[in-house]
């Protein structure tokens, strides 16, 4: 098949079927506000939690505009990207094009599987966030049942678990898992209705946490019950105070942190966006609209929070793991249907990124397959409009990762290392746009990609020096994060050599499929 059948097979293949709305709520969840609002981002502003931050005057909500400005430049990149290059594989593209297809096959691989190390984690979260709703209900209810469930069925999953409990918080992922991947089988456009419809129910759940917290008076009293349940104690001392005397250098110190979850994660709707119906107002309209949208909650979230209990308050509650935005707005609902729909809420986040991460990996399998990368076999659609086999190698890989947390929490500082992997791929990307712009005279396009590829540069350094990421922590003497991500690139390097061995000998360069960019 020669390459320009192949390329009209996928531009016939996946159906141009993805909506304004549908695009936007899947750079939501790429973005993850709900999730960064639960236990993901608070307890490491507490210096016992966080040893780079030396004690209070880091401040969330600050370090939340500050992650919203540095990440102003790869908006205008991606964003001037989409609309000059709209394939499927997104920035894939970019790079294997405007730098080097050997890099840019290397660095998506590297992608995929940091991704779905984050997907495992965000699996694992989903247990903990089941734990986190009974215990935090049945405290403050006082209700026997519900602390039993917590306590001995869905527990807390730092703890010592047994092998059933151990099973009972990995079904509750790979359930999950399995039933979005065959709904995205068996048709393409139900993989898009279940992100929507979960991101809309997430966000309905966030703003009506975000009135619980805020209308709840007088705070202290309130949130006393709470306190006790869980055991949680502030020092007498503390003062109110919304605004504390800010240490910056403590405030930017947790940009890497917000870096995890929320701002870089922008490349969900360039993925897809071969399949945008209205391509150029798509491109132009949903990252901005769905960055805005994630920096107000966020930001918002966890301004409201200080305002309402102080700062100081905040810091050492914070640190206790217990203590976070989703569980006060839980335990300061005095409606029992109220209690529950915050609870699914903060659930269903969980689940929603995960939904729209069965969608995002499996376009990138799909690029890397057009280019011949990766097996034909994957860049099969079937005659629902889905990249069937692409979907089915995304369910193996993630339910092999998720028995990492799951089974061993100690090992899963392995998967928070991988986030190095992540912010250098992103500074491939800036370089890339570089290029891109020199190349094509596009002058904002090279700007931003130079202080993009600093701003990364800097994130690089942090995952890899930081220890709250773990990249060099070990497990039993052995540097598992190091050797993971070290296997990450190494694989990536194999596959992509064994697969220009294998083309060249059929007589196929497959450097050549990266020489322009190919027709639609």
């Amino acid at each position: 098949m020669s390459q320009r059948k192949v390329f009209v097979r996928e531009s016939s293949g996946l159906i141009k079927q993805v909506n304004l709305l549908d695009a936007v709520m899947l750079n939501l969840g790429n973005m993850s506000a709900g999730v960064a609002l639960f236990e993901s981002i608070s307890p490491y502003l507490n210096s016992s939690n966080n040893p780079t931050i030396g004690g209070p005057g880091g401040v969330l909500w600050i370090a939340s505009l500050l992650g919203l400005i540095f990440a102003i430049p790869q908006l205008i990149i991606y964003t001037v990207m989409t609309r000059h290059i709209s394939r499927t594989g997104g920035d894939y593209v970019w790079v294997s094009r405007s730098i080097n297809g050997g890099i840019g096959s290397v660095m998506a691989i590297a992608l995929m599987l940091e991704s779905l190390a984050y997907f495992a984690l965000i699996a694992f979260f989903s247990a903990s966030s089941i734990n986190a709703v009974l215990s935090t209900i049945g405290g403050v209810d006082h209700s026997s049942f519900l602390l039993n469930l917590a306590n001995n069925i869905f527990v807390n999953p730092y703890g010592n678990l047994t092998l059933i409990q151990k099973g009972i918080f990995y079904s509750i992922g790979a359930i999950f898992f399995v039933i979005v991947i065959l709904l995205n089988i068996f048709k393409a456009k139900w993989g898009y209705n279940i992100v929507t419809i979960l991101g809309i129910f997430s966000f309905a759940s966030l703003i009506a946490a975000m009135i619980i917290i805020a209308i709840s008076t007088p705070f202290m009293a309130k949130i006393s019950p709470f306190m006790s349940s869980q055991g949680i104690s502030i020092p007498s001392s503390v003062r109110y105070s919304f605004l504390p005397k800010i240490n910056w250098d403590y405030t930017l110190l947790l940009l890497p942190i917000f870096a995890l979850y929320t701002y870089p994660w922008m490349q969900a709707g360039p993925a897809v966006s071969a399949e945008f119906k209205q391509s150029q107002k798509i491109a132009k309209l949903n990252l901005v609209l769905a960055i805005l949208i994630t920096a107000f909650f966020v930001t918002v979230g966890f301004a409201e929070m200080d305002a309402v209990a102080g700062y100081y308050f905040n810091y050492y509650a914070y640190g206790t793991f217990i203590y976070n935005f989703w569980d006060v707005a839980i335990a300061l609902s005095q409606n029992a249907l109220v209690q529950w729909f915050l609870g699914l809420g903060v659930i269903l986040w969980n689940f929603y990124v995960l939904s729209y991460g069965v969608i995002v990996f499996s376009r990138y399998v799909f690029a890397l397959s057009f280019d011949r990368v990766l097996p034909a076999k994957f860049s099969e659609v079937n005659k629902y409009g889905s990249p069937i086999y692409a979907h089915l190698l995304d369910l193996i890989l993630t339910l092999s990762l998720l028995s990492i947390p799951v089974f061993s929490t100690a090992a899963a500082t392995s998967l928070y290392g991988a986030t190095i992997l992540g912010a250098l791929y992103f500074l491939v990307v800036s370089i890339a746009s570089i290029f891109y712009g020199v190349k094509n005279k596009i002058r904002i396009l090279s700007i931003a990609g130079i202080i993009s590829a600093i701003y990364f540069a800097f994130l690089t350094y942090e995952a890899g020096i930081n220890p709250v990421f773990g990249f060099t922590s070990t497990v039993d003497g052995i540097p598992i994060t190091e050797i993971f991500v070290g296997l990450v690139i190494v694989t990536g390097i194999v596959v992509y050599l064994l697969s220009k061995y294998i083309n060249s000998k059929k007589g196929i360069d497959i450097s050549m499929s990266f020489k322009e960019i190919p027709p639609e």
